[in-house]
């Protein structure tokens, strides 16, 4: 069942109604409405009574975008949705007067995604341009808050290549007589893949009479992103017919029927690196 909620209100927080601005990056938000899965914003200029142009039109997660607009008048409206019922649109009206509070504005970071966990080390870190801005501040940050990077540039792009570890990546705008605040997200590069299992048990060549398999391996963790262990078993030495595979820790328990299996583990971790293929041990059962 979905719950309907054709019949609820989105609240719109702000920018409040009729609202005067005077800086061009605007943080549009409202309240979260219970049992819905997604927002659809639109903005127009001057309204959408007699609209010049609709700027953006976007479906959301979350309850809060932040959009770069011209000077001018404009009307923004949100409705919720689920997979069966949507709200009706709810809006407000506002004007951006002039880009006087400059420190106003807010740096939209665009890539890499916040709290990425990559093996690539070279990221091309990129946001939105701000009106009027002739520089950006970019500053990137280890884990201990130590910096290692401080850079003016005038462009909205920086590539920048990372050593392995964990990094605050951040960038204010500046139009030289005014700054923004600085805008922040993180970044954990591991370039290593895992260590290679050891399997121990069964032990290679074995027999056993018990269709309950105990299998067990080791590996020592190394530094760096979530590592997560990988179990396949198959029943031919060509490693061609797949029994099963599974995530796993060691040890693992899992009933076979009769016969011969081999078996191997592999490691993987978050950042995309994977380890290399275990020894294939093999065991009979009787």
């Amino acid at each position: 069942m979905v719950d309907d909620i054709s019949k609820k209100e989105v609240v719109l927080t702000a920018p409040a109604n009729n609202a005067v601005l005077s800086f061009s990056g605007i943080t549009f938000s409202w309240e979260n409405v219970e049992s819905a899965e997604k927002y659809q914003l639109q903005i127009a200029t001057p309204n959408f009574e007699t609209p010049q142009q609709v700027v953006l039109d976007t479906i959301l997660t979350k309850n809060t975008f932040t959009q770069q607009l011209n000077i001018g008048k404009y009307e923004w409206r949100v409705k919720a949705i689920n997979s069966a019922y949507e709200t009706a649109y709810f809006k407000r009206s506002f004007e951006i007067l002039n880009n006087d509070d400059f420190e106003k504005n807010t740096v939209v970071l665009v890539t890499p995604a916040n709290n990425l966990t990559t093996k690539i080390a070279a990221q091309k870190l990129s946001w939105d341009a701000i009106i009027g801005a002739t520089s950006y501040q970019v500053q990137i940050l280890d884990e201990n808050n130590t910096l290692v990077k401080d850079q003016n540039i005038e462009t909205t792009l920086f590539n920048f290549t990372f050593d392995e570890g964990k990094y605050t990546w951040k960038v204010r705008a500046s139009n030289g007589n005014a700054e923004t605040l600085y805008t922040s997200r993180s970044i954990l590069v591991d370039t290593k893949a895992p260590n290679t299992p050891a399997p121990t048990n069964p032990t290679n060549a074995s027999t056993t009479t018990n269709t309950s398999i105990n299998f067990q391996w080791n590996r020592t963790p190394i530094s760096g992103s979530s590592e997560k262990d990988s179990l396949y078993v198959y029943t031919e030495s060509a490693l061609t017919n797949l029994n099963f595979k599974d995530k796993a820790t060691s040890p693992y328990n899992k009933t076979l029927t009769k016969g011969t299996y081999y078996w191997f583990v592999k490691s993987f971790d978050d950042a995309g690196n994977q380890s290399a293929r275990s020894t294939v041990f093999n065991f009979t059962i009787n």
